[in-house]
């Protein structure tokens, strides 16, 4: 006979891969829906051909500057990881950290938002030196740096067309972001507040949340650390909200470049919500939201969207590359002999 205690825990699993489902099946139907729609009003105002005409008189070199922005991106976004992997006395060559970071963006070109790009990395960094704390705790401190790194571009970019095409709505999205992140970061700063943070979570996910805590604690955060990662996610942002811009200008948007700029930044901040698959459809249909207002026609919008997330696959694809050719041996060492080898350095 079936243990009564063995019951209840058996479906779960299947409970599980059928949310997962569930959930990739609305994802997928919000994708098909936005794409649907904006074809549907590009065919019934301006018409497919037009569509298509736009599309073959793309500028060259506005396409290749896109290209190179998304690669500033990248190695703007390398840089930070290292500098907060460095923080907590991870130390891996650059070789190995562009390689990780490449084949993360191909896997998140198929996942939502950036689950492909963290998993991965937290995944290479876990099986290469044995801390897998201390690279769960990189990932999540530098989504913290990386909130506040985007609520910056944010504020900068209000005088120059975001506030115009957002309104009042923009500052507060850009002050809600650094809040949240200021916040975040304020207490992972001090292990007493911290400890504070954890008496004040509900009694059964307590211990799950001591545990990252403590895990995030074991490294510290120093000044040293966060400030240039503060600066470098500010470049990474920058960067990729001017791919757009490159774009806009490859399919000749009649739009001011600053206004580009501030619509950019804004579908970054859009496709990172994981109500579609890889962004496609959220990100032109900002793009279009956004424009409209600036008499840019839905064609030449959704080409502009459609043109950054195409420059954005060349890193993608050298990632994918990347994963068919063996990668840097690095000789793994755990958590306490990279501890123990930094005390040494010092």
């Amino acid at each position: 006979m079936t243990s009564p205690d063995a019951t209840p825990e058996t479906p779960a699993p299947k409970k599980r891969g059928a949310r997962a489902y569930v959930l990739l099946a609305v994802k997928l139907a919000v994708t098909i829906g936005l794409l649907g729609y904006l074809a549907r009003s590009i065919a019934t105002r301006e018409g497919m051909d037009e569509l298509g005409a736009r599309a073959a008189d793309v500028a060259l070199v506005p396409m290749l500057a896109a290209v190179a922005l998304h690669f500033v991106a990248v190695l703007a976004g390398v840089l930070r990881w290292r500098v907060l992997l460095a923080g907590r006395g991870i130390h891996l060559p650059m070789s190995v950290l562009l390689r990780s970071f490449l084949v993360g963006r191909f896997l998140g070109a198929f996942t939502p938002s950036t689950t492909g790009l963290d998993g991965y990395r937290l995944f290479d960094v876990a099986r290469r030196t044995g801390d897998t704390a201390g690279s769960a705790a990189t990932i999540a401190v530098e989504k913290l740096v990386g909130l506040v790194g985007m609520a910056s571009v944010c504020l900068m970019l209000l005088p120059f067309g975001l506030a115009e095409r957002l309104g009042a709505s923009a500052v507060l999205l850009a002050l809600g972001m650094a809040s949240v992140a200021g916040i975040g970061l304020f207490v992972m700063a001090s292990p007493e507040r911290a400890r504070v943070f954890v008496r004040l979570t509900p009694g059964p996910i307590r211990p799950r949340v001591d545990k990252i805590v403590t895990a995030i604690l074991g490294g510290g955060l120093r000044a040293s650390t966060l400030v240039p990662a503060l600066a470098l996610g500010i470049v990474s942002h920058l960067a990729l909200s001017a791919t757009f811009a490159a774009s806009g200008l490859a399919f000749h948007v009649a739009a001011p470049v600053t206004t580009l700029l501030s619509v950019g930044n804004a579908i970054v901040i859009a496709v990172l919500l994981p109500i579609s698959i890889g962004g496609v459809g959220v990100r032109e249909g900002v793009a279009v939201a956004l424009l409209a207002g600036a008499g840019i026609e839905t064609s030449q919008a959704v080409l502009l969207a459609l043109g950054s997330w195409l420059a954005g696959q060349v890193p993608a694809l050298l990632g994918g590359l990347a994963m068919l050719a063996p990668g840097p041996s690095v000789e793994k060492k755990t958590g306490p002999m990279l501890a123990t080898a930094d005390a040494t350095r010092a």
